[in-house]
């Protein structure tokens, strides 16, 4: 077997399966499951605390429980690059019988270039990618709005008139109570005709605010009183790049991975329009400027030309973000949970779509089903969350040394060399193409990655020793020159 045939092999039989939706499941006997005419609070209403509601009503309606759900939504935009992978667009029609509306896909990427100090690689993708945007920006419509629109859609009476959305609105106190009819109390900063807050009363709450609400006061105050301990974190950014005054633009229907050109940063381009990428960064936050030096160098400039780069941003910032990059604890206790990005549960610098769509999948079930005590969630509800912390720690590795191993340019060749050396003997290339695949598109574990770049670059040694040590011992030329010369795709 050939090797583009064994990478064939792994991808096909060992991508994550689109888990599939469970008909028929019963309340267990002994178990305190949702009582009738409860209400839950849902605090965020981006793609966790959309697809949250979704399952909620649609489970409660299969199990003839009445229950109202109040979901409290800002207008914030949703600090994210927008590509949805095959996994993710699966999950949202197996367990919510959603797709993604075809006025929604602004781009569908079939390529990846990958990109570091040595030169470029182009690897071709399993099959294509969704590139669209998560707020409703620039007269287009987002995935988030475009899930929260069909949240009722399929539902009857009376749970197709269960949900109460207030927005745009900010919660600014969350308080438990105690000997009262309702377990939570919710202020906003929404007024009453006669200037009063609104408040809200509970018996579940559900807090899908995502990190960007780590450092408001009212989450802090929530911490206090829950002992919900966030995920850690590292930074990152996010722009939208105006591509229409590019001298040349050949990026096409291709994502970019642009690795360690700005030491510990790990930067991608998703094409969202013939002049318009989102450019996206983790690691830090990219400042103007640096976007200069992205655009200015020679292996970017190959797919792209952009004169003045710092002055492109559509919205003219760059904004900050954060990625979490590993589990958050004590995320959820009697009558509480935390889903979404705030959990730390789901696949580290990749793929959220798929973690918000499975968490808030299990998330509402278990409420419905089991109950909504802390035996209950930790059953049913972490669990099965919990299958993504060994990778987790793979990922995080591999970043970690990835950063460290980028900034020696024999290793940043290398890897180049390797990956070209692939492409001239198959088109679809072996090893290294196979991980970087897996990288864009999340179609392997971080473990399996490790192990195609570890036997890629081994490989390389091994059939070809002279082109391996000349790698090891570049030329210290410019890096126009290196890319000249490398310029075989």
């Amino acid at each position: 077997m050939k090797v583009p045939q064994i990478v064939r092999y792994l991808e096909r039989n060992y991508s994550p399966k689109v888990p599939q939706r469970i008909h028929g499941v019963v309340t267990v006997p002994g178990t305190s499951s949702l009582p009738d005419d409860s209400t839950v609070i849902v605090v965020g209403g981006g793609i966790a605390g959309s697809a949250f509601t979704r399952q909620l009503l649609w489970q409660s309606q299969q199990a003839g429980k009445k229950v109202k759900v109040v979901m409290i939504n800002s207008t914030n935009c949703n600090y994210c690059g927008g590509l949805v992978t095959n996994l993710a667009a699966e999950t949202l029609e197996s367990l919510y019988q959603l797709d993604i509306p075809s006025n929604l896909i602004l781009k569908r990427i079939d390529q990846c270039v990958y990109i570091n100090g040595a030169g470029s690689a182009v690897v071709d993708l399993h099959s294509p990618m969704t590139a669209l945007l998560r707020t409703s920006r620039f007269g287009i419509e987002g995935f988030d709005d475009s899930i929260k629109d069909r949240i009722l859609e399929g539902l009857e009476e009376p749970w197709l008139n269960s949900l109460v959305d207030i927005e745009p609105t900010i919660v600014t106190r969350i308080e438990p109570l105690t000997g009262a009819a309702k377990r939570w109390r919710v202020v906003l900063s929404k007024r009453n005709p006669d200037h009063t807050p609104i408040e809200l009363e509970g018996d579940m709450l559900v807090v899908a605010g995502g990190l960007r609400a780590l450092n408001r006061p009212m989450m802090q105050e929530f911490q206090q009183k829950t002992g919900f301990i966030p995920p850690p974190t590292i930074p990152a950014s996010v722009t939208e790049i105006d591509t229409s005054k590019a001298v040349y633009n050949g990026i096409l229907n291709r994502m970019v991975i642009v690795d360690n050109i700005i030491p510990g940063a790990v930067i991608a381009f998703i094409p969202k329009g013939e002049d318009w990428l989102t450019m996206t960064c983790l690691g830090k936050r990219l400042k103007k400027e640096e976007l200069d030096i992205v655009f200015g160098h020679p292996a970017v400039k190959r797919f792209i030309d952009l004169p003045r780069a710092s002055e492109t941003p559509r919205c003219h910032t760059i904004c900050g973000a954060s990625i979490f990059t590993g589990p958050a604890r004590n995320f959820y206790g009697d009558g509480w949970l935390v889903i979404g990005d705030l959990t730390g549960y789901g696949r580290v610098l990749k793929d959220g779509y798929f973690a918000a769509f499975l968490g808030a999948y299990l998330a509402a079930n278990t409420i419905v089903y089991r109950g909504a005590t802390r035996e209950a969630f930790a059953r049913y509800y972490h669990h099965p969350l919990k299958s993504f912390e060994l990778d987790n720690r793979f990922g995080m590795g591999l970043f970690t040394a990835n950063s460290y191993l980028q900034r020696r340019l024999w290793f940043a060749n290398l890897l180049i060399q390797a990956a070209r050396n692939e492409k001239i003997r198959h088109r679809y290339g072996g090893w290294l193409h196979g991980a970087i695949r897996a990288l864009a598109s999340g179609e392997l574990t971080y473990r399996l990655i490790l192990l195609l770049f570890i036997t890629g670059c081994w490989g390389f040694f091994l059939l070809h020793p002279l082109k391996a040590l000349r790698a090891l011992r570049p030329v210290r030329t410019t890096p126009e020159a290196r890319e000249h010369q490398h310029d075989t795709d």
